[in-house]
């Protein structure tokens, strides 16, 4: 039992360290020490926090580097965890992203490479973390909680956000005692630390994975682990039993042979492979990462303080994205995952619809109370999000591939949400400043959330309930003309 209650942390603590670093940033591009000491911002005459010109490089490349770590992280993840095993890659994934923590910490004023160079040593990290824990929580965890554990995780991604957006708020407050002491930025920085220094002391305790054990024919171990996992004695049926099954599912696939890249485009696999990159393209273009890492820049638009878009907005954002989690723990086996995909980007574009024609009228009318309507449609988008198009498509894109090929499918599927989310970090401020901050970006997403919306209609076969025959008979070509998938 012990070991269970292990594995449930490490799954929590897993996806707080995702979380925190999303939900970090936002705020600290909107600190004026940050800002200043950054080349960002300055203070004019009447002592008013005015933007530079390098004000939206700057904050491209400080979100956007973060996030190119992540990516040749996620990259170099095989090697890593063939090498190491679960155990000390969730480690060495914890430590590495601990030593980008460090160097953003103690940049110096101006020193933008430095806190660049940190932001992607974190991210190497994170890439590395936040794919070996769902992997772990995998192979260890019973099989009737396995799927509780894996909700568990994405639920923890999500208050891991609010924990970050909470922290930073009351360093934000308390910044008028830290003058002249610290830079509030710098404690908010370092605060990210916390759930990787809490994640390596777990991943002392933890055993290794039973699987990478049996693969390096390791058995006595493998047997004993999952005896002290499942809480029998090795000699156990079950447990016997259990331990046999995976021999024998590692045997058939060294009988088959290791899968390559180009098998992914094979006539009966790349209908699945065009589903999973298509679907986290769709999930990055509805617009969730521009709210959560620029807010402080979208609220102000608005015609709000700045005070409340550093603060308020940012942790009704949070606690929204967090609370809409829930529904889809839920919602994703008792009405599945196509109809969740299907009203969920349908809602999507109609709630950024409505953002951009409240703050349309606003600025026509000079009213005030339809930026407040724009607020609660941007919530309603919030709401949608993560109850459908946030955890589904993880879901969805975990049981589609077959055995074979499944580690390289769902790394494509990923890589490409790393991609993506790069993409539209690095490019969100340019081209909020080409449209001179008026509101048409929302249209962009507007559109993405229709689309996604169409194509879950057409193109993603439902998967609720079947076994992985019945998948492989869905993605055949029989089914995938029914499903209308060409």
């Amino acid at each position: 039992m012990r070991y269970n209650w292990l594995v449930s942390l490490t799954a929590c603590l897993g996806g707080i360290l995702f979380g925190y670093e999303i939900g970090v940033i936002a705020q600290v591009l909107g600190m004026p020490s940050f800002l200043v000491d950054f080349d960002m911002a300055r203070m004019d005459g009447n002592a008013t926090l005015v933007t530079t010109p390098n004000y939206t490089s700057n904050s491209s490349l400080v979100t956007a580097s973060l996030l190119i770590g992540c990516i040749v992280g996620a990259a170099v993840l095989s090697m890593v965890v063939d090498l190491f095993g679960r155990k000390y890659s969730i480690l060495i994934g914890s430590v590495v992203f601990t030593a980008g923590v460090a160097l953003q910490t103690s940049s110096s004023p101006g020193a933008l490479t430095t806190l660049l160079a940190g932001r992607a040593v974190a991210g190497l990290g994170i890439g590395v973390v936040t794919t070996v824990v769902p992997l772990y929580i995998n192979e260890t965890a019973p099989p009737a909680s396995r799927g509780a554990l894996t909700s568990v995780h994405h639920l923890m991604i999500t208050f891991g956000i609010v924990l970050a957006t909470s922290a930073n708020s009351l360093v934000i407050h308390a910044s008028p005692m830290l003058a002249g002491v610290v830079s509030p930025w710098r404690i908010a920085l370092l605060l990210q630390a916390v759930p990787a220094i809490l994640l390596c002391g777990a991943v002392i305790f933890i055993p290794r994975s039973p699987r990478w054990l049996c693969e390096k024919g390791k058995h006595a171990e493998g047997l004993e682990v999952i005896a002290q996992l499942r809480n029998r004695p090795a000699t156990d049926e079950t447990v016997v039993d259990e331990y046999e099954a995976l021999r024998d599912s590692i045997d058939f696939e060294r009988s088959i042979g290791d899968s390559s890249w180009s098998e992914l485009f094979h006539s009966d696999t790349r209908g699945r492979a065009l589903v999973g990159v298509v679907n986290q393209t769709f999930q990055q273009l509805s617009g969730i990462n521009v709210v959560l890492y620029y807010s402080p820049s979208l609220f102000p638009q608005m015609g709000f303080d700045a005070y409340s878009s550093l603060i308020y907005f940012p942790l009704g954002n949070a606690f929204i994205n967090f609370a809409g989690t829930f529904p889809a723990m839920w919602a994703v086996d008792k009405f599945g995952r196509k109809p969740l995909l299907q009203w969920g980007g349908f809602v999507i574009g109609v709630s950024h619809s409505l953002v951009f024609m409240f703050l349309v009228l606003a600025k026509l009318l000079d009213n005030q109370l339809f930026s407040w309507g724009a607020v609660l449609s941007l919530f309603v988008f919030l709401i949608a999000y993560s109850a459908t198009w946030g955890p589904v498509v993880w879901a969805y894109q975990a049981e589609i591939f077959p055995l074979r090929v499944r580690a390289k499918g769902t790394g494509l599927a990923t890589m490409t949400n790393w991609t993506w989310n790069a993409i539209v970090a690095w490019a969100f401020p340019p081209i909020f400043v080409a449209f001179e901050y008026q509101p048409y970006v929302y249209i962009i997403f507007a559109v993405s959330g229709f689309l996604s919306s169409v194509w879950s209609t057409f193109c993603v076969p439902e998967t609720k309930g079947l076994s992985i025959d019945e998948i492989d008979a869905v993605f055949g070509a029989q089914s995938r003309r029914n499903a209308k998938f060409f």
